[in-house]
């Protein structure tokens, strides 16, 4: 909600001394006389909500771009809050003159008058003023929370500010009720954050982190965010076309600022004095200022799960999805392997350290079984003790475990988040686990949850995305005109047609590997085909037709992870690609039949080629994805995504023989090679190339068809495709699944976990 219209006239006492804002989004002109001297009573000046090119508001406390007649938002709000605190403690408007014109010019070009302020003003309050009148929109309070946070900041309490003239009795005892009803209504309903509080409650104060530079979180099968010890910085992992890079949100900032030297960024983790980070991109576990800089390699790490920094500046990492802990000096140097699954005891994988109290290095972790690789909820939380060197388990029926200062262990189960007590000093368990009431984000398939715990009691989550969607398929011309296809409405994902155009294979499900399957759609009669069957818990997804359209090959996550094959019609048995378990994703079939193209290393791919007669893969083009053949299979056309640049489109000889060409000249993803041409998407614009490849590579230049508002998915999955002949496009259209654009934060949260692992009475 923004009021555009906070003044004093509009926030009321009751008798019982209840404060309330009056008139939220009025838009309703009041006669009066446009050259009154008092600007206070000055009419609300109105317009349609809020529109550029109009003026809104009461004169002495709108912001300035309010009287320029621009777009609001929610910063009005917060300049205006500003305004009506200040006169509150000195008796005199922030902004005033003898005209309304003459105050709307104050607005716009006068300076405070700071001095006024009563002396016993706490340098917090000071601070929260002069960040709400600030004519800067970049630098001033983006979210009112913020502003209780900063008061927050000195223990000086703004309830102690004394009676001084002209301000009276009544105005400096009501200040900081009226403060809080007015902070109420700007941060669209925080009230348990923002209500001035009692001394001794225990009721946390809670504030969103929006993305600012980042267009998202990705949805990932690893950590995502991670808080300094101390509670004051938050760092997460933020997405933008493709391209994902770390992000720093410190306490006495309200903007996410990106951290110089992270490209490709996944699982952050801070140093025990938050003045550095470790972090995995490009296979390799890496640390950097937490200022920014250069990143320095420390160790390999080809499909990382995980890491922490220890007080002793080692970091315990675990490098791979099926390897144990290693332990690397945070300085550089060799690393060591400390932990190996036991598979004679049904182990798989450790992974997601964590510290718990102590300075003797001791790491808490998650073993996964082997009789489920995509099911955590039978999955082991693990001590490695130093001193034994052995491992301990501390309980069973569970993952991801993070210690909960000062005598909690948080961790996932069935996608929810428990809480079970803690002994710090023994590190057992003592009691047993009940479920937090907080919607956070997970990726079961990997057991990991989107959760973060700091000393001082902060705890960081990112914001359920919600269950699984309902979607419809969609189909387009060249021009963007859409027609339906008559399917029920299904969480559908990665659509691809049939080398005929008459058939559509997609994944139904969440959308991220964790129990979906493969299914196809015949386009005129609307049936639904399963073709995969799998298991609880068990993901089949990313299908792609073989060139006669008799075969799909699809990835999965079971036991024996990796790309398989099945009829198209779902008959047979399936036949897995690979010996051995490999995380690859199918991208492309050769209209031949002779090779597959692949994508390894997921989120920082490979693009390998597998030839389907001996199975021998072979690296086509390190750090690229989303793989597509030329119809006459000599080229490929794949995406690079370079540090710091927007992902670009280039196309490579099969053979090996000649150059690169780029495609894109400005940005581009996914493409897709047809009869007709190249097509590939840049921000939510479909774009085509018309390409020749015989007797030379020679491609033109690129032409918009036209926009869409569906989901075209992310790097290297692709949720959309184009028919061979190039006429017909298929989207999927409705809510996505795991687009995650906030962070939740509560300070003071610890003692919440202690009442709900209270003993009932």
């Amino acid at each position: 909600i923004v009021h555009r219209d906070l003044k004093p006239a509009n926030v009321k006492i009751t008798p019982q001394g209840k404060v309330k804002v009056l008139d939220f989004g009025l838009a309703k002109a009041i006669a009066g006389d446009p050259s009154s001297p008092d600007a206070t009573q000055s009419p609300t000046i109105t317009a349609a909500a809020t529109q550029a090119g109009v003026v809104i508001g009461t004169a002495a406390y709108m912001s300035p771009e309010q009287a320029r007649g621009r777009a609001v938002d929610r910063r009005s709000d917060i300049w205006a809050f500003g305004a009506v605190v200040y006169e509150m403690l000195t008796g005199k408007k922030a902004f005033e003159g003898e005209t309304i014109s003459d105050t709307l010019a104050a607005v716009l070009r006068a300076e405070v008058d700071w001095s006024a302020l009563p002396p016993e003003t706490p340098q917090s309050v000071r601070r929260v003023l002069k960040r709400c009148v600030d004519r800067d929109l970049k630098t001033r309070f983006h979210d009112v929370a913020d502003a209780r946070i900063a008061m927050d900041e000195t223990p000086e309490a703004p309830a102690a500010v004394a009676a001084t003239p002209p301000v009276s009795r009544n105005r400096s005892v009501l200040w900081p009720s009226v403060a809080a009803a007015l902070l109420l209504l700007a941060g669209a309903g925080w009230w348990r954050a923002l209500h001035s509080r009692p001394a001794g409650t225990t009721t946390p104060i809670s504030f969103a982190v929006t993305l600012s530079g980042a267009d998202r979180i990705p949805f990932d099968d690893m950590p995502v965010l991670d808080l300094s010890r101390d509670g004051t910085r938050l760092v997460f992992v933020g997405e933008s076309e493709g391209h994902r890079r770390l992000y720093l949100r410190t306490r006495d900032r309200i903007e996410p600022r990106a951290i110089e030297g992270t490209d490709s960024a996944s699982s952050p983790f801070f140093s025990p004095d938050g003045e550095w980070l470790g972090f995995f991109a490009d296979g390799k576990l890496k640390k950097v200022s937490a200022d920014g800089g250069v990143a320095m390699v420390l160790a390999d790490a080809p499909n990382n799960r995980g890491g922490v920094w220890l007080a002793d500046d080692s970091i315990v990492f675990a490098p791979d999805f099926t390897s144990g802990l290693s332990r690397v000096p945070a300085r550089g140097g060799k690393s060591e392997v400390l932990t190996t699954p036991d598979a004679a005891g049904g182990e798989r994988t450790h992974r997601w350290p964590t510290y718990v109290p102590g300075d003797d290095g001791a790491v808490l972790f998650t073993i996964g079984m082997l009789k489920g690789p995509g099911d955590y909820d039978d999955a082991r939380i693990a001590l490695w003790d130093p001193a034994s060197r052995k491992v301990r388990v501390v309980f069973e029926g569970g993952s991801m475990a993070r210690f909960a200062p000062p005598n909690h262990l948080v961790y996932m189960r069935a996608e929810t988040l428990l809480v079970v007590p803690f002994d710090a000093k023994t590190r057992r368990v003592t009691g047993d686990a009940v479920g937090v009431n907080e919607k956070v984000s997970v990726d079961a398939s990997s057991g990991v949850a989107y959760v973060a715990f700091a000393s001082d009691g902060t705890f960081a989550s990112v914001a359920s995305a919600g269950g699984v969607d309902a979607r419809s398929i969609v189909l387009t011309d060249r021009a963007g005109k859409p027609r339906s296809v008559s399917v029920p409405a299904r969480p559908y994902h990665y659509p691809r047609f049939s080398p005929d155009g008459k058939r559509v294979a997609v994944t139904i499900g969440p959308g991220h590997g964790h129990s979906d399957d493969v299914w196809t759609i015949d386009l005129e009669t609307g049936a639904l085909t399963r073709l995969t069957i799998g298991e609880a818990k068990v993901g089949n997804y990313y299908p792609v037709w073989s060139n006669d359209g008799r075969r799909i090959a699809y990835s999965s996550d079971r036991a024996h992870q990796g790309i398989w094959f099945k009829s198209a019609d779902g008959t047979g048995a399936e036949e897995a690609l690979e010996p051995e378990a490999q995380p690859d994703l199918p991208a492309d079939w050769s209209r031949d039949g002779s090779t597959l193209a692949i994508t390894k290393n997921f989120p920082s791919t490979d693009v390998y080629l597998t030839s389907l007669a001996d199975r021998k893969q072979t690296l086509f083009e390190p750090g690229a994805s989303c793989p597509v053949f030329s119809p006459d299979g000599k080229w490929l056309a794949y995406v690079i995504l370079a540090p710091g640049n927007p992902a670009q489109i280039l196309v490579k000889p099969v053979a090996g023989e000649g150059g690169k060409v780029q495609i894109t000249s400005d940005r581009g993803s996914f493409p897709v090679w047809t009869d007709r041409g190249l097509y590939f998407m840049a921000d939510r614009r479909v774009f085509a190339v018309d390409v020749q490849t015989q007797p030379v590579f020679k491609a033109g230049p690129a032409q918009q068809l036209f926009e869409v508002s569906y989901d075209r998915g992310t790097v290297p999955s692709r949720n959309f495709d184009v028919t061979r002949d190039g006429q017909t496009f298929v989207f999927v259209t409705g809510a996505v699944s795991g687009e995650l654009r906030q962070i939740n934060v509560a300070l003071g949260w610890t003692p919440e976990l202690g009442r709900l692992t209270a003993p009932a009475r």
